[in-house]
C-alpha cells in the first residue's frame, strides 16, 4: 500500500489505481487479484476457502459480542475495535481442536480456559482504557461482574461514561461467564 505525499489529495479510481483517504492519510492501491469464480472452484484455492470460512466465523463472533454491548459502546471513539476484536476471535477459534480446518469456530474454541483468557485484557475503547480513566482503586467480582469502588470515590464514578469503563477484566469476562446480565457499578467496598 503506497502513501500519497504529493500536493494533490485525490480520491477515486484512475486506470488501475485507486486513491482513498483513511485515518492514516491518503493511500493508493492497484487493482488486481484472482477472480472470485476461480477461488470458489479451483482445487488450488482449497486452503483459501477454508481460511475465508474461518475468518467469516471469527468476524461474526466478534459482531455478536459488539452487538451485545452496543449500548455501552455508542460514544466510543475507537474505530478499530472491529478489527482488534476479530483478531482476538481468530486466535480463540484456533483453540477449536475438534473441528476440521475450515470448520473451526469461536463457539467451540472459547470453551478452553486459555482461549477465554485472551479476552481478559481486551479494551473495547482503546482510546480510554479503564486504568487510564478510572483513577480510583477498584476490584471486579468475577461471578457478577460488578466493579467495586470505595464510597469515597463515588462522585468521580458518576462522571465517567459507561463506555470508558469497558475492558475485558470488568465486562467481557462477566458477559461470557455470568448469567446475571450487564455490569453493575457498586460502591460496596
Amino acid at each position: 500500500m503506497a502513501k500519497l505525499k504529493g500536493i494533490l489529495k485525490i480520491e477515486g479510481t484512475l486506470d488501475e489505481l485507486t486513491f482513498y483517504k483513511t485515518q492514516d492519510g491518503h493511500l493508493v492501491k492497484t487493482k488486481g487479484g484472482v477472480s472470485a469464480e476461480r477461488i470458489a472452484n479451483d482445487p488450488n484455492f482449497q486452503r483459501t476457502r477454508e481460511n475465508g470460512a474461518e475468518f467469516g466465523s471469527s468476524a461474526t463472533a466478534g459482531k455478536l459480542l459488539r452487538n451485545a454491548v452496543r449500548n455501552l459502546m455508542m460514544n466510543a471513539a475507537d474505530n478499530r475495535v472491529t478489527s482488534r476484536l476479530t483478531q482476538i476471535m481468530t486466535l480463540i477459534k484456533n483453540y477449536d481442536t475438534t473441528s476440521a480446518r475450515g470448520e473451526r469456530t469461536v463457539a467451540i474454541g472459547i470453551a478452553d480456559p486459555a482461549a477465554l483468557a485472551l479476552l481478559k485484557d481486551f479494551d473495547f475503547n482503546d482510546n480510554a482504557a479503564l486504568g487510564g480513566v478510572l483513577f480510583a482503586p477498584f476490584t471486579v467480582t468475577g461471578v457478577t461482574g460488578a466493579i467495586n469502588v470505595p464510597l469515597s470515590f463515588r462522585s468521580m464514578i458518576l462522571h465517567i461514561l459507561p463506555v470508558q469503563l469497558m475492558s475485558a477484566s470488568n465486562l467481557l469476562m462477566q458477559l461470557l461467564t455470568s448469567p446475571t446480565g450487564p455490569v453493575q457499578l457498586s460502591t460496596a467496598l
